[in-house]
This record gives C-alpha cells, structure tokens and sequence, in this order.
C-alpha cells in the first residue's frame, strides 16, 4: 500500500508449504505488513493445482527452488524498487526447511533467514559452507503442538546453531502445523531490527 518508488523496499521471498501454492503469500503478507516489503513466492514445482505443490530435497528439486527463487528475486526488482541488501528468504514448514537450504548456500545473495515451523535440512550438507553463512541472522518461528516439527528436534538443530556461532532469534507458539496469525507480528518486528541493526553499523563506519 502507498508505494514509493523512491523509496528501496525489503523484499521477503516466501516459499509456501508443502500441500499450498504461491497464493499463500496474500494471506502471510497481510498478516505481515502491507507497507513495509515487496513480497513474492514462487512455487514448488512438484505437485498440481488440486492437491498443492511439494518442496523435496533432493538434488534436482533444489536447483530448480534455486533457479525459481532467483527468478522471483528478478522479477520483483525489474518491477518495482527492490534493496538488494535486504532480501530475507522465508518459508513455511517444507518452505521454512527449503528457506534454510538455499539461503545456506548463497548468504550473499540474503539479509536474512525467516524458518516457520521448518527444520534444518539433513541431507546434501547444508552446513558445507559455514564460514561464509554463520554470519546470517535467523529467525526461527516453532509450533509446539506440532506433529511435524517435534520439540526435540528443535533442541538438537537449535544446539547444532549455537556451536556453529549463528545469530538466532527463536520463537514458541502455542499452535499445531497451521500458521499461527501471531507469528507475522514478530517477524516485521525481527525484521525491521535487522535492518535497522545494518543500518546504524554502516553509520558507525
């Protein structure tokens, strides 16, 4: 709403969940902000408009999420004022996991990580390139009624972080494996830290 073209927006990639499509944005981005971000999602490529669309791990399924989120990122910047400093990949569940992968492989292209309810990857080393990754900021969002994502299984990805030296901001809902309307209020909030954080250290400088 009120957009300025002057003005370079945040831009939030949002990988929908598995069994969804890319609509799933217009009810994240509401929830989120309507005035702050551009927001775009592009879509798994495995599944059908009747029973939804699947993110899957393996290894022709992640370069075409790597292809379909750069294209994204493309898309939106061609069209409106994009900062290409403040790209956060974010996803849901399948998207959350997909979200950590990708952004694992190319902290250069992202601001940041925004996980909901999705785990860590465990296969095809997503951890490989640590030195250059650990200084992404995550935000990680948990549902503790979740069947999906057990509460000791974010303990043990949560540990695995902290050794690893990442930044992370952890949240807990109340909530089983449905977005939980609550969660978008602390990602705008996380999300405006982090870029005011980058701002105020380049006025250090």
């Amino acid at each position: 709403m009120h957009y300025e073209k002057n003005y370079s927006y945040p831009l939030i990639v949002w990988l929908h969940s598995n069994g969804e499509d890319s609509q799933q944005l217009q009810r994240m981005m509401p929830a989120t902000s309507l005035r702050n971000y551009v927001g775009i999602a592009p879509q798994a490529c495995i599944g059908n408009e009747h029973r939804g669309f699947y993110w899957q791990q393996d290894v022709q399924s992640i370069e075409h999420a790597h292809e379909s989120i750069m294209a994204a990122i493309d898309h939106a910047s061609i069209r409106l004022n994009v900062s290409q400093r403040r790209i956060f990949l974010a996803g849901f569940g399948a998207g959350g996991e997909m979200a950590f992968r990708i952004a694992l492989q190319r902290p250069e292209i992202f601001a940041g990580i925004i996980s909901i309810n999705g785990q860590i990857p465990k296969t095809e080393t997503p951890l490989r390139d640590l030195p250059k990754c650990r200084d992404l900021p995550v935000f990680w969002a948990h549902y503790r009624q979740s069947v999906e994502f057990l509460q000791e299984q974010l303990c043990d990805q949560l540990r695995l972080l902290h050794v690893a030296g990442f930044c992370v901001t952890l949240r807990q809902y109340p909530s089983g494996d449905q977005l939980s309307p609550t969660t978008f209020s602390d990602v705008n909030e996380w999300v405006m830290e982090v870029i005011q954080s980058r701002t105020d250290a380049n006025i250090v400088r």
